[in-house]
């Protein structure tokens, strides 16, 4: 058994020398037939288990009962899936009947019998080509890849994982020809060789077509022959057989970014490739075969593709010790028998983050593998990848995931809509502009009686710049003033209607997380704000998680920002972003210098309200005097309005009798909306103010008529007193007092004092008759019919101010 052994050893290697030199015609054709001869009549196998050679063939293993059990029936059908080399393919077979869904079909190692090819590049050989070795995979793999073809088996082994040694038998070219065996074809073309060398006479002598493993071997050698004679394949000599000056992108090779700016700036579009492995179901790696002269330096070049807009889920690493994700497996093999193997155009769009990979789309001709991946619920959509992608391709892939989430289909058997604790449709006035992506809407038919009615909706998967916070000292984003203010412009005031499309759980801190509504909200014609806004380039969509909810119109706001993006508009410009300096007249000091400027206008100041502090506070600002001011109605008194909803101060005050009714008045009406403004004068706290009109032509209207008439706010009884308050506003008081409207419909606070006081009095039982004075006065000046003020007579205290007075007349 030693010296089998041994024998056996020599017997290969020298095999595989034999072989070699034929390649490059170093010996003579009869050498090495006589000494091929001479080890093969030592009945020396490679495989112990086999029969002897006997007659120049081996002969027919022997029946054992223990004989090792077949893996491949003698002869049957089964398709290609893939070509190792220039002698050896994967067989596909058929999924047994009643297998469980998702069971993969068997798959068998084949190589042809007796013939053997130039070895691929492999970690064995040092990474380097046999000549001709990639050439003849090549003439293989177009030839039967994807084909079905009929094989013959001559020897297997024990287990399914052995190599199996046969024939395979592909349909003729032509209707009536008859099957061509595939090593032949390979012989004849020069891609292969035989392994047994000689004539007909030499290995025996039997009659022609005796036995058809002699009829095989001869057609070997009569290919052989014809292969030498015509110079073909790896028996050419000019040019000689191609050895691959192979190189791996990002591996000392290339790098993945050089290559798609390259091929963009050579304007080459899709370059053709083989995918020559499959990781997962929208990862490959891919060889580049194109030979056009702007791809030549990338020839041969090894590359991992990430598809586009596609991802599946993950194969384990038996070296890592991790396991595949569900339905993996299934993805994968989804994928193998489709492209594993082809040679397909590949348009390349971009790297991923690392640089390592290149994101990109294998274009098929019967149509996109990522579409039917989608479709069968093999994979989800891949927002960043996809984002690369022409904006036109994207809807096919979320229309094929939808209908994988209906059915739940594979990785989609567990999926529910999301569920939303209110209503999935709201229709309503636009209250406020929180954000430039937030917005507080009144629903219809819905009285403001509270802030707590309003429906606080963001923009589903829309961001946009967020605003700064003075009291952190946190700055604007770029564009992020500029954002809020269209989205005002948008819809402020304005009947919307909005599809909530999920929620979040949005975190607030110290306090109890807030849950946030994120829909499609549209007003009038514009069915979805939010791209409007992307398409200026004020906002950008949202990057979500692939598992992650996202707007149903997520690729219009996609194509939205490409569209921006190209045009390089507000946040995709190369330019250099200046925020607008707005002086701020809310110190006293600065508001009492600046206020001449306002007040002396010969016409009213157009302004925006930034916010509303009770209903006759705000903040506004003034565009064309790029200033922000405090301004008040001039006359009138509010109310005090309580803390809003989100104050967590403890000292705030109480909100007065209709102090909350007033402010909402008021911020239904002029927040956020362009107002004219007539200064009048300024106060000693640098209040500005003057008198307000909202709307224009026959809808203008003066705001602190409309709170006078609804009750909602009182004249200054001083000013009042003074004779100083317009007749308009005092008749517009007097109407709501007479209908005890707002305020007036409560009792009279100091008639209510003197009432509880009497009381209290009253429940002590000291309440005496009041006694009635007269006493000498001496009128000093008289208001109206009803008001005067006087002095007493004999009052020592206005002696000494007469005096004052005289001395301050004669000094001044």
């Amino acid at each position: 058994s030693k010296a089998q052994s041994v024998l056996k050893h020599i017997y290969y290697f020298y095999n595989k020398y034999i072989q070699s030199l034929l390649l490059f015609n170093k010996v003579p054709y009869t050498s090495i037939v006589r000494y091929y001869l001479l080890f093969k009549k030592a009945s020396i196998m490679t495989d112990e288990t086999k029969a002897p050679i006997t007659n120049g063939r081996p002969a027919h293993p022997p029946k054992r009962n223990n004989s090792p059990p077949v893996v491949l029936p003698t002869h049957g059908t089964a398709i290609v899936k893939s070509a190792l080399s220039g002698d050896t393919v994967i067989l596909l077979g058929r999924i047994p009947a009643g297998a469980p869904p998702g069971t993969r079909p068997p798959e068998v190692l084949f190589t042809f019998e007796r013939v053997t090819a130039p070895r691929m590049a492999s970690k064995s050989n040092n990474n380097v080509d046999d000549p001709g070795a990639f050439s003849s995979r090549e003439f293989l793999r177009r030839l039967v890849v994807g084909k079905p073809v009929s094989f013959e088996t001559r020897r297997q082994g024990a287990t399914a994982g052995d190599r199996v040694y046969g024939l395979l038998f592909l349909k003729g070219l032509n209707e009536g020809d008859g099957p061509r065996n595939l090593a032949v074809e390979s012989v004849t073309n020069g891609w292969a060789i035989p392994k047994v060398f000689g004539s007909e006479m030499q290995v025996g002598g039997e009659k022609e077509g005796e036995d058809e493993v002699r009829d095989y071997e001869r057609a070997l050698q009569v290919a052989f022959s014809e292969a030498k004679t015509g110079m073909v394949g790896v028996h050419s000599v000019d040019p000689t057989p191609l050895v691959r000056n192979m190189s791996n992108a990002g591996d000392g090779g290339f790098s993945c970014e050089a290559l798609v700016e390259s091929l963009k700036q050579a304007k080459v579009g899709p370059i053709q490739c083989v995918i020559e492995y499959i990781f997962d179901g929208s990862k490959f790696r891919l060889q580049i075969v194109d030979e056009r002269p702007e791809v030549q330096q990338y020839i041969h070049g090894n590359v991992t593709l990430i598809m586009a807009g596609v991802s599946c889920p993950r194969t384990g690493s038996p070296r890592l010790g991790t396991q595949s994700e569900e339905y993996a497996e299934e993805a994968r093999h989804f994928v193998e028998i489709r492209l594993l193997h082809r040679e397909l155009a590949v348009e390349l769009l971009g790297v991923d983050k690392n640089k390592s990979c290149v994101v990109g789309n294998v274009l098929h001709p019967r149509g996109s593998i990522g579409t039917e991946l989608l479709k069968n619920g093999l994979g989800r959509m891949s927002d960043w990848t996809g984002r690369m992608m022409d904006p036109a391709q994207v809807p096919a892939l979320r229309a094929a995931e939808t209908v994988a989430k209906r059915g739940t289909l594979k990785i989609w058997k567990g999926y529910t809509a999301p569920k939303l604790s209110g209503d999935s449709e709201i229709q309503g006035t636009v209250v406020e502009v929180l954000t430039g992506d937030t917005v507080s809407i009144l629903p219809n038919n819905v009285p403001y009686t509270s802030d707590l009615v309003l429906k606080k909706v963001s923009m589903a998967s829309v961001r946009s710049p967020r605003l700064g916070n003075e009291k952190t000292g946190k700055v604007d984003e770029p564009y992020a003033a500029e954002c809020k203010q269209r989205l005002i412009n948008l819809t402020i005031g304005k009947q919307c209607r909005v599809t909530i499309d999920y929620e979040r759980e949005i975190p607030l801190g110290d306090r109890t997380p807030e849950t946030r509504q994120f829909g499609t909200i549209g007003i009038g014609k514009r069915e979805d704000v939010g791209a409007q806004l992307v398409s200026e380039g004020l906002a950008e969509t949202q990057r979500h998680r692939d598992n992650d909810e996202k707007s149903s119109r997520y690729d219009e706001l996609v194509a939205a920002e490409h569209r921006a993006k190209e045009l390089k508009k507000n946040r995709h410009s190369d330019k250099e972003y200046t925020k607008t300096s707005i002086n701020d007249l809310s110190d006293p000091r600065k508001a009492q210098a600046y206020a001449g400027s306002l007040i002396s206008q010969s016409r009213p100041l157009k302004a925006i309200v930034d916010y509303v502090f009770n209903g006759s506070r705000y903040k506004l600002t003034i565009p064309s005097e790029n200033c922000t001011i405090v301004f008040a109605l001039e006359y009138l008194r509010c109310p005090q309005a309580g803390p809003p909803i989100t104050s967590t101060r403890k000292d705030s005050k109480k909100a007065e009798p209709f102090g909350d009714e007033s402010k909402r008045h008021a911020k239904l009406r002029i927040h956020q909306r362009t107002v004219e403004i007539i200064p009048h004068n300024v106060t000693k706290g640098g209040v500005i103010t003057g008198q307000l009109f909202v709307g224009g032509g026959a809808a203008r209207t003066d705001i602190g008529m409309e709170l006078l008439g609804s009750g909602l706010a009182r004249l200054d009884q001083i000013k009042v007193d003074y004779g100083e308050v317009p007749k308009h506003l005092l008749d517009a008081q007097t109407i709501s007092q007479t209908s005890k409207k707002g305020i007036w419909s409560l009792e009279d606070p100091e008639a209510a004092a003197r009432k509880q006081r009497e009381a209290r009095a009253a429940a002590r039982g000291d309440a005496k008759p009041k006694e009635l004075t007269v006493s000498d006065v001496t009128l000093s000046e008289i208001r109206d019919g009803s008001h005067f003020f006087f002095h007493t007579v004999g009052d020592a205290s206005i002696a000494v101010m007469e005096e004052s007075m005289k001395l301050f007349t004669k000094t001044h």
